[in-house]
């Protein structure tokens, strides 16, 4: 009898820990911001949470918050995360620092849906989407039968699950993805697979 091994990729995505921005409610885009002093707690939570995995490579943002974040997990099993600017949370252009109700108000002025609208100097959900599942893509090359961290945003990371589960735009306000989440992925011959998402047990 023969058996046909399969080649799996595993993906954990993560989200960073808290900030003084997501607490205060504005766009922070690829501004620059530290986490907070329970976004530190958060994350040394989900290195508990994750610390017996064995992954094989760490990957992030090059963004603080989501670095640290990652490193804090990743450090747990000696592994030392590879930036990567494609995993930037969505470029939100001129609006970034702005409170979130002026991006809507852009958007439906736009008349276009939302997932498509694109800020003055920014990008729109979906490319950011496609930017984020490119670069994971390319790196599944390197990665057969791995499983591998990588630590994003939340725009990003929601526009992301998008793309694997072709959603129409209408429904990425359905879509949460809490601080330091974990959404689970497997990348085979068939195609994408989503295991969880928005797992936040580590912070009850």
């Amino acid at each position: 009898m023969f058996y046909c091994l399969i080649e799996v990729m595993r993906v954990f995505l993560i989200r960073h820990g808290e900030t003084e921005h997501n607490v205060e409610g504005g766009i922070t885009g690829q501004l620059d911001i530290p986490l907070n002093e329970y976004g530190v707690e958060q994350a040394e939570k989900l290195a508990e949470r994750l610390k017996n995995e064995n992954f094989d490579a760490a990957y992030s943002s090059d963004l603080e918050r989501t670095y640290k974040t990652t490193k804090i997990v990743s450090g747990r099993q000696n592994l030392h995360p590879e930036e990567f600017k494609e995993f930037r949370e969505m470029d939100f252009g001129t609006v970034e620092g702005k409170p979130k109700e002026v991006f809507g108000r852009m958007a439906d002025e736009s008349n276009k849906e939302r997932h498509f609208y694109t800020p003055p100097d920014g990008e729109s959900t979906h490319e950011a989407g496609q930017r984020f599942l490119g670069k994971l893509e390319d790196l599944s090359e390197n990665h057969e039968n791995d499983k591998i961290l990588v630590g994003g945003h939340s725009v990003a990371l929601k526009a992301t699950l998008m793309r694997i589960l072709d959603l129409k735009g209408e429904y990425y306000g359905k879509l949460n993805l809490g601080n330091t989440s974990i959404t689970e992925l497997e990348l085979e011959e068939g195609g994408w697979k989503l295991i969880r998402v928005n797992d936040t047990a580590h912070l009850e």
